[in-house]
């Protein structure tokens, strides 16, 4: 496995507040009911970050989701 680089800037990744608490909590054991409830929203609002920040970072998990963040700092393990 390569020590890859993310093709972003970082300080062109613009997330808003609830995005980044829910990359947070996304990034946690926590289900998507219990980050839902967390984050006082529906299952649903949780599901539309989720699909968002997939697209957005091109990724297809929320394991992947997590890597990301790890990998860029925007969530220290």
């Amino acid at each position: 496995m390569t020590n890859q680089r993310p093709p972003y800037n970082l300080n062109s990744v613009k997330l808003n507040p609830r995005e980044r608490h829910f990359l947070q909590l996304a990034c946690s054991e926590l289900t998507y009911v219990q980050i839902a409830d967390r984050m006082c929203v529906s299952p649903r609002t949780v599901d539309g970050y989720r699909e968002t920040l997939f697209e957005r970072f091109s990724v297809k998990s929320r394991v992947g989701l997590a890597l990301w963040a790890v990998r860029t700092g925007l969530v220290t393990p």
